[in-house]
């Protein structure tokens, strides 16, 4: 065993120079390290070189990854280039240590379920002799990179031993971002696939060395013809969805292309959408070999876009800027539609970041596929022209900062620091925190201004309690970090539990204004108000009693206020059982969104319920356990019994509770032939169900 076997399993004849800089720098077997690289020049593989020599000398490695679409995506990668170890991947429950995974040999994470196993106090983090951080700049984003700063600050302080690489294709700032980790920087210029990168203004393309190329038009068709008739496909950024979502219907049209049946692709899982507008124009626009990307969609159907667009069958995508971070799917041409896009903390347009341009832009050029890559910004005035050069042709990425400033971040993170350690004296908090980058950027003062105000809050809202020596967390700031949820959500969560449960012994089961409370706190997204309905929103405020007055909620105008009751209609709809088709034409909330909704609302809802059971309301917190399978599951509780047997989901549920079908016990006492009739149900699945029934009455019986 060794590098030519992992080579020879991968069908790799030649390394790439960014794998031989690992080798002659000898950090093969030993040392840290911090890669920067463009996108498909290798760094997977030279991460992987290293892993292997950690698991095959008996170590344990974790990969981290940002988004889960790329844990799912590294699982079945790694699955297959390390047949012989165990892998395994772990992104949900939120609360738990995760203890089986110490019977494993690769785990790939996300940085925020990484994180969630360190406030756990995860005995298996001390085996771990290998963590590869993947795409590190996210140590810069302002919503997740103070979560992947610190969950490696702490794993640095606590697992020094252990060896860190860490991959990037934007590190203006490497020497920084290497100090922090205690690693050697490499940085490898070298990229497989030519990339020409120019912008296109006034029927002409001007590239990055002043060349200049006709190419009558304007806007993005022509960009698109001439990457089709080279035998390429491209991917179309746009920086909002309904543009993302008309223009694949335009191209659609316009293009005449071969596409494919999305049914055909996306199988069962497209009638637990029901009739959705979204996923009806999805279809259609497929059909035209044309189809859109963006976080409406459900996860599923992203996926279906992807494999779709990876085999040949659609030429084209029109996405939002999420698929250039959260995907491998490079094309032969990416087109930028707008350098400009609306930034939520500004409350209006603003130009991108070079950063992300050069994400987007890294997209174009395929290995082993096309010659070259080729990226356009599409520029339409003439002092756009020129801004743009300057900006994104001619200049570097940002540098990578860390945002642990940020005092609502920090709060979060001090909280689950004390917490994991039970009693933290104050040299120990000094000292985890100058594991971070903040403290190598910005030194002891910024921590000196912002530690002492986030400590004295946490102290007063209940958290964490002091001596003159250093802090503990109290039994609800220990739980309340164990459950993974803002600081601040959980103290609305304990001022709002009063009234609740006044409600709740009168009888009353308050769904909607728990629906509405948890769509206030700051865990949950917030909804576009775009396509509400105002009116049927502003009655139900009118009608609705909420259970914190609405003047006491952290909501900085009525828009915002609007949003969050929209939030909480459509999940109000969604435990109701009600199609999501019917909830997107009435509500105006796509299918995506809502299970993002969904999934983060069960999640708050069960923090509820746990933080209620603290407090010693059993009967309260039970029925707030039951809200939140309802969330999770989208249905009514007299369905709960149906979608405990593995195969049966909300749709399913409906069918078989109309058909009469109510609990476990009615499923395993009925033949699979009645089963099979029903229409989603077939043969081969009502064989399974009712098996797996009757398995869970017997073991309820034995009990």
């Amino acid at each position: 065993m060794g590098l030519k076997d992992l080579l020879d399993r991968l069908g790799v004849k030649e390394l790439y120079p960014t794998q031989r800089e690992i080798l002659d720098r000898g950090l093969l077997e030993g040392g840290n390290f911090v890669l920067a690289a463009p996108t498909a020049a290798g760094k997977t593989l030279s991460a992987e070189m290293v892993m292997d020599v950690e698991l095959e000398g008996g170590g344990k490695v974790l990969y981290l990854v940002p988004l889960r679409s790329l844990a799912y995506e590294k699982y079945e990668e790694f699955s297959r280039v390390f047949p012989r170890h165990r892998v395994r991947i772990s992104i949900g429950d939120y609360d738990s240590s995760e203890e089986p995974l110490g019977q494993y040999d690769l785990i790939v994470m996300t940085y925020e379920k990484f994180d969630s196993v360190q406030r756990h106090g995860a005995g298996w983090l001390g085996q771990l002799t290998l963590l590869v951080l993947d795409e590190v700049h996210y140590v810069g984003d302002p919503y997740r990179g103070p979560t992947l700063e610190m969950a490696v600050s702490k794993f640095m302080h606590d697992n020094d031993d252990a060896r860190r690489v860490a991959l990037s294709a934007t590190i203006t700032n490497l020497d920084e971002v290497a100090s922090w980790l205690g690693a050697t920087p490499i940085r490898v210029n070298w990229r497989p696939v030519p990339l020409r990168v120019a912008m296109y203004h006034a029927g002409h393309l001007i590239y990055q060395d002043g060349r200049i190329e006709p190419l009558p038009g304007e806007g993005v068709i022509p960009l698109v013809t001439k990457s089709l008739e080279s035998g390429g496909q491209a991917i179309i950024f746009y920086n909002r969805r309904m543009d993302a979502v008309s223009w694949a219907e335009k191209l659609s049209s316009r293009l005449n292309l071969d596409g494919v049946d999305l049914e055909e692709i996306a199988g069962d899982s497209l009638r637990s959408y029901g009739s959705s507008k979204l996923v009806e124009r999805l279809s259609k626009s497929m059909r035209g070999g044309v189809a859109f990307h963006h976080a409406g969609l459900p996860f599923e159907l992203r996926k279906a876009v992807e494999q779709a667009f990876r085999s040949g069958r659609i030429k084209v995508i029109t996405a939002t800027p999420t698929l250039a971070a959260g995907v491998n799917l490079p094309a032969r041409t990416v087109i930028i539609s707008s350098y400009m896009r609306f930034d939520r903390r500004l409350g209006r347009m603003a130009p991108i970041s070079i950063m992300e341009f050069w994400q987007m832009v890294g997209r174009a050029g395929r290995p082993r596929y096309d010659p070259y890559g080729e990226a356009f910004v599409v520029v339409r005035g003439d002092r756009d022209a020129d801004r743009v050069f300057r900006r994104y042709l001619s200049s570097d990425p940002e540098p990578i900062t860390s945002s642990l400033y940020d005092i609502s971040q920090l709060r979060n993170h001090v909280l689950a620091l004390v917490a994991s350690w039970g009693y933290m004296e104050r040299s120990d908090l000094d000292e985890v925190f100058r594991r971070t980058l903040l403290y190598v950027q910005g030194g002891r003062s910024l921590l000196d201004r912002s530690l002492p105000y986030v400590l004295s809050s946490l102290e007063r809202e209940g958290f964490l309690t002091s001596d003159s020596g250093g802090y503990e967390a109290t039994p609800v700031g220990k739980r309340v970090s164990e459950l993974y949820i803002d600081p601040s959500s959980a103290h609305l969560l304990i001022q709002a539990m009063d009234e609740l449960d006044r409600m709740f012994s009168e009888g009353s089961r308050p769904e909607l204004p728990v629906l509405h409370l948890l769509s206030t706190l700051p865990d949950m997204p917030r909804v576009s108000l775009q396509r509400g309905n105002r009116s049927e929103l502003e009655d139900i405020l009118e009608e609705m009693e909420p259970l914190l007055p609405l003047e006491e909620l952290p909501v900085s105008s009525v828009n915002e206020l609007l949003q969050i009751t929209k939030a909480a209609l459509s999940l109000e709809l969604w435990i109701s059982g009600v199609p999501e088709g019917d909830i997107e034409r009435r509500v105006g909330i796509e299918p995506g969104d809502l299970r993002g909704l969904a999934e983060t609302g069960a999640w708050l809802c069960y923090a509820f319920s746990e933080i209620t059971r603290l407090m010693g309301k059993i009967a309260l917190a039970d029925w707030l356990g039951i809200l939140s399978m309802r969330l999770r599951h989208g249905i009514p509780e007299e369905m709960l019994q149906l979608v405990s047997i593995r195969g049966i989901g909300r749709v399913r549920a409906r069918i078989l509770f109309e058909a009469g079908y109510r609990t476990v016990k009615d499923i395993a006492e009925a033949s699979p032939e009645e089963l099979e009739r029903l229409p989603g149900i077939g043969r081969h699945l009502s064989r399974e169900i009712v098996e797996r029934a009757r398995s869970m009455s017997d073991a309820g019986s034995s009990n």
